[in-house]
């Protein structure tokens, strides 16, 4: 009975250093599952939080790429003070841009497949408008004036650029 009791004696040290071993483990996994849950939480906050849309955001130069990553439209400032808007086609070419010179005066120009300025419309310094067609030659064919307290005026162009008719 000695014997037995002595194995008893020694299966409960075995089972109270197995204890503490399970307990040092608990604890361990218990501050691995609170370090989880803390990290879980702090990417699903920084989640919502960038997911927003800003109110507002600042540049001197926005781009606008297209899926390949070509450049198809930018917008900004340029060192003069003028600001303006490009948009290109596919391969590249500046086909509409829209300006406001350093001087405030507002512009709208087209460009064909080739890069040729066609048509152009604005406003003159004291706010008198101008449209201009131009032939695919970049020469001036048709422009149609209207100059500040003075007659409107329409010019055609022959194809070199040298004046053709003109009213008045």
């Amino acid at each position: 009975m000695e014997q037995s009791t002595g194995d008893l004696i020694g299966r409960l040290s075995r089972l109270e250093l197995q204890q503490a071993k399970l307990q040092r483990s608990n604890k361990r996994l218990r501050l691995m599952t609170g370090a989880l849950l803390l990290l879980c939480g702090a990417v699903i906050t920084m989640a919502q939080t960038s997911s927003g849309v800003p109110e507002t955001l600042q540049a001197q130069q926005f781009l606008l790429r297209d899926s390949a990553g070509k450049v198809r439209g930018a917008m900004g400032v340029t060192s003069d003070g003028a600001v303006g808007l490009n948009l290109s086609d596919s391969n590249g070419r500046t086909r509409v841009t829209v300006d406001l010179a350093a001087n405030g005066t507002p512009g709208l120009d087209l460009f064909d497949q080739d890069g040729k300025m066609r048509a152009t419309m604005a406003l003159g310094d004291a706010g008198q408008p101008g449209l201009g067609l131009y032939g695919p030659n970049g020469h001036l064919r048709t422009s149609l004036d209207v100059p500040a307290a003075k007659t409107p005026g329409l010019a055609f162009y022959k194809d070199d650029g040298t004046p053709a008719w003109g009213a008045p």
